[in-house]
């Protein structure tokens, strides 16, 4: 990344809540952290809530790196589907924002973007095949291969939220998505302890756990015997070298023991020899999609 040093770029990351925003530059140096409101009324907001956010440092900047929620095309520079910005579908989201602000763009699905900053500087960058999986309202992910990020024939692969753990297609938890996101943890710990899930978080339940509450444990070890399950079908589908775990509840160490723990004793059942995963935590948690949305940019021709 010699030819682009000492420039500065703005990296945006859109989420379902927030617009996560900062400057960096090709050493990952990142400043001028905010964030704001996700507008939910129409492309047009959309679009004049990053662009607003660009203003702040127009001039300051050669580009915008931006990480996207859903099915993206990253050569085109289009949205195919926006996951639940369901108003951005076929979005050409770099052209628009090219002929707005006038300076290179670059868009990459946000799970990808994440993988990308693994595989190129964190936990995962001595790696040649890796999964990355991400916990948060669904289960978000990534495919290395090669040391690069794959993104499939129709830029869907990774797309672990959709894998179908039951034959009832409904939404029971028939989906990964559903059965692996954090709200089936907190559904799980506020039934075992006769609580309403309203206004409860997957904070709360893990400060309960470190606590030693036993109905947070259980639910604990409930839902991630889940996930380490479909760890040990994807080494046996894929093979990677390394899984790398972020999201939100990844920084909490009880989570990344729980996993092992069950993952430990489904290898122990295998009826036939195969290697047991090797889980990790990501190196970057908050900031890896924004990191990775600028690698895409500066290395595009790369990937």
């Amino acid at each position: 990344m010699g030819r682009e040093m000492n420039k500065k770029y703005l990296c945006i990351d859109v989420g379902g809540t927030s617009i996560k925003y900062g400057i960096m530059d090709t050493d990952l140096n990142l400043s001028s952290k905010g964030s704001v409101a996700t507008p939910y009324d129409g492309v047009e907001a959309y679009l004049n809530t990053l662009e607003g956010i660009y203003k702040q440092f127009d001039g300051q900047v050669c580009g915008i790196a931006m990480s996207v929620p859903g099915g993206i095309d990253s050569k085109n520079g289009i949205c195919i589907f926006g996951g639940s910005l369901l108003f951005i579908d076929h979005l050409p989201l770099v052209q628009q924002m090219e002929k707005r602000c006038h300076v290179p763009v670059s868009i990459m699905n946000d799970a990808k973007s994440a993988a990308l900053a693994e595989a190129a500087w964190g936990s995962l960058k001595d790696c040649k095949d890796a999964v990355v999986l991400v916990f948060g309202t669904g289960v978000g992910g990534a495919l290395i291969k090669d040391g690069k990020v794959h993104m499939g024939k129709h830029f869907t692969a990774g797309e672990f939220s959709w894998i179908m753990m039951s034959p009832e297609f409904d939404q029971t938890g028939g989906a990964w998505g559903l059965r692996g996101g954090n709200k089936r943890l907190v559904s799980l710990a506020a039934s075992a302890k006769g609580l309403s899930r309203e206004n409860l978080t997957s904070y709360e339940v893990f400060n309960w756990a470190q606590e030693g509450d036993e109905a947070a444990l259980w639910a604990l070890d409930v839902f991630t015997k889940d996930i380490a399950f479909m760890i040990l079908n994807l080494q046996s589908i894929y093979d990677p070298e390394r899984f790398a775990i972020g999201g939100g509840i990844s920084r909490q160490p009880l989570f990344l023991t729980y996993i092992q723990k069950n993952l430990n004793f489904y290898h122990s059942q295998c009826l036939f020899p195969m290697p047991k995963p090797e889980v990790v935590e990501c190196k970057y948690h908050n900031d890896a999609n924004l990191i990775g949305a600028l690698g895409y940019f500066l290395n595009r021709e790369l990937i």
